[in-house]
């Protein structure tokens, strides 16, 4: 197996995506057993007009919501140590019981639900909700010296509303309220702000030099000139906020999701961490050979991540037909998609600034062909 086995098929589906303007710039990275087989960038990691910048293998991608996996990471480890139990409801972790405390929807909610729940997207909770925005435009656009949650309001006030609007339904739901949750357990297990929880627990373990929230420097992968598609789900909601980030300049280097950067102020749960495609695949090579770093995630709970545990979810992980031949990963709205096989071995990093462009469009095609194009290579 060489590199050349790979470059073809992935070359040539690279480029047509960034031709037909799937992506400004695209970064692929395959390693097997731990051995890098393939790695190579494409197009523009920036292009606003006035500045172009190549894509380069070591370009930082906002992973949008492949942050979930690194927030399940934390909670499996702080489960490998004991010091949380997967089939605890949130009303019997200090942190999540104060959230619920006096809020009687919230406090319901809480009484049967558990962190494997939250994991699985099982909860039942609403897929999404804006917390920073409001009734009057003015709502979280917070002065100086002030944070937007502070203005918006308290994490529990808002999600009690949630929950009076939207209640909980028996059935999958992919909630970023899910991981929302897992990064307040994350914190008070943890005893630190997400920020350095991650750093400490995750990033600083498994070596990921170039992951973290809110990261120092780039180069970085330019997102969206604002956010044009999280403006209309919240008009569609009746909601308003006076916050935006202006649509003349494009993102670099801050989370492109709404709730964590105006409401978390950048770190959050579902979304907010940067990485590259080396740390991705270095990520997945945990669940892929957990003995890799040894006594730091359980076997069971590495194996029972990856494994579907209904309606096509793992302890955080996606599985199903965007992950072929039986694999499992997750995507982010950014243009991210991180690809594992157990059997193989496999680890295969897809990373795309889908939202750099004029019309961003649906990737997920481009996503599975990369699968199979590295499949059909072995």
């Amino acid at each position: 197996m060489t590199n050349a086995m790979y470059s073809g098929a992935v070359e040539a589906l690279a480029r047509e995506a960034v031709e037909r303007k799937l992506a400004a710039g695209i970064v692929v990275r395959v390693e097997q057993g731990g051995i890098v087989r393939h790695e190579s960038a494409y197009g523009l990691a920036l292009c606003d007009g006035v500045r172009h910048s190549p894509m380069t293998p070591n370009v930082k991608f906002d992973i949008a919501s492949l942050t979930k996996l690194f927030t399940t990471t934390a909670i499996l480890h702080l489960a490998t140590q004991g010091r949380l139990s997967l089939d605890s409801t949130l009303c019997d972790i200090e942190s999540t019981a104060r959230i619920a405390d006096g809020r009687p929807l919230v406090a319901e909610a809480f009484t049967g639900m558990t962190v494997r729940q939250l994991l699985t997207h099982s909860s039942g909770l609403h897929y999404w909700y804006p917390f920073y925005a409001g009734q009057t435009p003015d709502v979280a656009a917070a002065p100086a010296g002030q944070t937007a949650a502070a203005v918006a309001g308290d994490f529990g006030d808002i999600l009690e509303r949630v929950l009076e609007q939207f209640p909980r339904r028996n059935e999958m739901i992919y909630s970023d309220l899910n991981f929302m949750l897992l990064g307040k357990i994350l914190e008070g297990v943890s005893r630190f702000p997400l920020k350095p929880a991650m750093r400490d627990f995750v990033c600083g373990h498994l070596k990921l030099a170039d992951s973290g929230y809110r990261p120092p420097a780039g180069p970085f992968a330019a997102t969206e000139f604002g956010n044009r598609i999280e403006k209309k789900m919240v008009a569609d909601l009746g909601l308003a906020f006076g916050g935006w980030r202006p649509d003349d300049r494009p993102f670099l280097g801050e989370a492109d999701d709404g709730n964590c950067h105006y409401y978390f102020g950048g770190a959050a749960g579902h979304a907010g961490v940067f990485s590259t495609a080396r740390d991705l695949c270095a990520l997945g090579r945990l669940y892929l050979d957990p003995a890799s770093h040894s006594g730091y995630l359980s076997p069971r709970l590495a194996a029972d991540a990856i494994v579907d545990h209904g309606g096509g979810r793992g302890l955080g992980f996606q599985l199903g037909e965007l992950y072929p031949e039986g694999g499992c990963g997750h995507t982010g709205f950014t243009g991210t998609y991180l690809y594992l096989n157990k059997a193989r071995n496999l680890a295969v990093a897809v990373l795309a600034n889908r939202l750099h462009v004029e019309s961003p469009q649906n990737i997920n095609e481009f996503r599975k062909a990369m699968a199979e194009a590295v499949l059909a290579a072995l």
